[in-house]
C-alpha cells in the first residue's frame, strides 16, 4: 500500500491522437530531478497482446485474483449486459496460479477491456498508485476518476487530441499497415467526439490537468494549457491565445460559466 496520498494518472484521448507519444515523454520527464511516478500501469491493448500468446499475470500488480472476486467486480462494473452476460464471461476465461487465460480467441479484446477495468477497481480498493490509458469513449472512466477523488487520490489528467477525426483515422490506418492495432473507422470517429464530450467534466475531477494538441503531421505535440488546484481553485499557467486549438475552445472553454 502507498504511504501518503495516492495518485492516479489518466492518459486520455481518441484513438490515433498520440497518447503513447505523450506517455513516453512524461516517463522521461523529470520533476525536481526525479522521474514522474506512474505506479502500476494499465493498458488494455497491452493486455490483449499478451493474451494472444499466453496468460496475463496479476503478480505484476502485486494483486491476488480469484474467479469469484473477478466475477463479482465485473458484475458490478456495468460491462455486462443482455448481449454479454456473466455466463458468457465465465465461458471465455480461466484463472490459474494468479494468471488469467482467454479461452476463446475472438473474445480477447473484450476480455482485455474487462481485465483493465478489474485492475483499476482492485488497485483503487487497495489504495495503490496507478496510471491508465483510455480513449475516453465511456463514462465509466469518469466514474473511476470520481471514485479515486472520493478515496482521497490526487488525480492527474493528461488529455491529447487533434483538430479533426480525419487526422486520427489516417494515423490509425498508417499504424495498422505497420502491424499496429486496427480500429474500425466508424469507431474512431465516434470515440473522437465522445472523448471530447467528456473532457470538461473529467477536468473538474483533476488535481492537475495537462492539455496537448497533436494535430501537426510530422511535428511535435504541443502542451498548450495546464492547471493545478491551489486553495480549491484552478491556477492556470500563462496561455498563449494563438496556441489554443479549436477543439479545446469548443469542448472546454465554451462550457466555462
Amino acid at each position: 500500500m502507498d504511504t501518503g496520498q495516492p495518485k492516479l494518472r489518466v492518459f486520455a484521448g481518441p484513438n490515433g491522437s498520440g497518447k503513447s507519444t505523450v506517455i513516453d515523454f512524461i516517463r522521461k520527464y523529470k520533476v525536481n530531478e526525479k522521474n514522474v511516478e506512474f505506479g502500476y500501469y494499465i493498458n488494455a491493448d497491452d493486455i490483449a497482446k499478451t493474451l494472444e500468446t499466453r496468460s496475463y499475470s496479476f503478480n505484476q500488480f502485486d494483486l491476488q485474483a480469484t474467479s469469484e472476486e473477478f466475477n463479482q467486480i465485473v458484475s458490478e462494473s456495468g460491462l455486462l449486459n443482455k448481449e454479454f452476460t456473466l455466463a458468457n464471461l465465465i465461458a471465455i476465461y480461466r484463472i490459474n496460479n494468479n494468471s488469467i487465460y482467454c479461452l476463446k480467441r475472438p473474445q480477447i479484446e473484450r476480455l482485455a477491456q474487462i481485465i483493465a477495468d478489474y485492475l483499476r477497481k482492485k488497485l483503487l480498493k487497495e489504495r495503490k498508485r496507478f496510471s491508465f490509458e483510455t480513449v475516453f469513449s465511456h463514462r465509466s472512466k469518469l466514474n473511476i476518476m470520481r471514485e479515486a477523488v472520493d478515496a482521497g487520490y490526487k488525480v492527474y489528467l493528461y488529455f491529447v487530441c487533434t483538430e479533426s477525426p480525419e487526422i486520427n483515422i489516417f494515423r490509425v490506418e498508417a499504424r495498422t499497415k505497420k502491424g499496429g492495432h486496427a480500429v474500425p473507422i466508424n469507431k474512431i470517429e465516434t470515440r473522437y467526439y465522445r472523448a471530447l464530450d467528456l473532457l470538461h467534466e473529467a477536468s473538474q475531477l483533476a488535481y492537475q490537468a495537462f492539455f496537448f494538441d497533436n494535430s501537426e503531421e510530422g511535428g511535435d505535440f504541443k502542451m498548450f494549457a495546464h492547471f493545478k488546484i491551489i486553495a480549491g481553485k484552478k491556477s492556470w499557467d500563462d496561455i498563449n491565445e494563438k496556441d489554443i486549438p479549436n477543439w479545446f475552445k469548443m469542448y472546454y472553454s465554451s462550457k466555462i460559466s
